[in-house]
């Protein structure tokens, strides 16, 4: 169990992209501590297995988080369902590896843009709105150790997670005076189906994930609960003084982080 039993209960949670790797725990976490979590992603059908495995406190609603209109219906719906939302944790992401900078299409580069970038825009923008008169509430959104270290084969993603940081600030700065905290993690190096993509011919499993855990100075692959504990702490409103800061999850991998 991620975080002590009913910290959050009576909470409405939405987490998009709640059917991947890292959203599946960061769901369970969050209902394992007694909150009522929506499952917003795109898979209908795993979310509505995660949602069935969790209960009558989960719901799984679809959403395309770079489409405004899908954005303002989910939030229409939550509303309907249990009040409102409390807290909002913008995790879905799109990654396309090993691309050379120079051989980057512009479609892909925008596609990761829509997804990682506008998408977290437009979720801080509509969860600030349903927030404020609720009188606060928090949000976290997913950044990425590539937020600040460049990876020339990763442009589009470094670009669009860096865009994560600077928007998780600007957005704490604006929804502060509403009692809203704004944060983001920083994940390192995950195993889920994500990072496996980046897998190179001759790629073993086994030799990639030691490859992965040998760029953290503590010799350990963080897992997805260790990001969800990462995610609950800044969502906890006892940390109430904490808003606009990104929290690095790496092992260590990132220096000055």
């Amino acid at each position: 169990m991620i975080g002590p039993l009913g910290a959050f209960a009576d909470r409405v949670v939405i987490v998009t992209g709640g059917a991947g790797g890292l959203g599946r725990a960061i769901v369970r976490a969050f209902a394992a501590a007694g909150a009522r979590v929506v499952i917003g992603d795109m898979d209908a059908a795993a979310a509505a297995d995660l949602a069935a495995e969790i209960g009558a406190d989960a719901r799984a609603m679809p959403l395309d988080v770079a489409d405004e209109a899908q954005w303002i219906a989910l939030l229409d719906r939550v509303e309907a369902l249990w009040g409102g939302v409390d807290i909002l944790v913008n995790n879905a992401g799109f990654f396309q590896p090993n691309v050379p900078f120079e051989d980057m299409p512009l479609d892909l580069w925008r596609k990761h843009f829509a997804i990682n970038a506008d998408g977290v825009f437009l979720g801080c923008k509509h969860g600030i709105r349903r927030m404020k008169p609720r009188g606060g509430g928090a949000i976290v959104n997913m950044g990425s150790g590539m937020s600040i270290k460049a990876t020339p084969t990763a442009s589009a993603y470094c670009g669009s997670k860096a865009a994560v940081l600077m928007t998780t600030r600007t957005a704490a700065a604006a929804a502060a005076p509403y009692n809203i905290r704004v944060n983001a993690v920083l994940p390192g190096a995950v195993d889920t189906d994500m990072l496996r993509g980046n897998m190179l011919a001759g790629d073993s499993p086994e030799s990639f994930l030691d490859r992965m855990t040998g760029f953290s100075p503590m010799g350990y692959l963080a897992s997805p609960e260790d990001i969800a504990r990462g995610v609950l702490f800044l969502a906890d409103p006892a940390n109430r003084a904490i808003t606009g800061v990104h929290l690095p999850i790496d092992g260590g991998n990132m220096p000055g982080g």
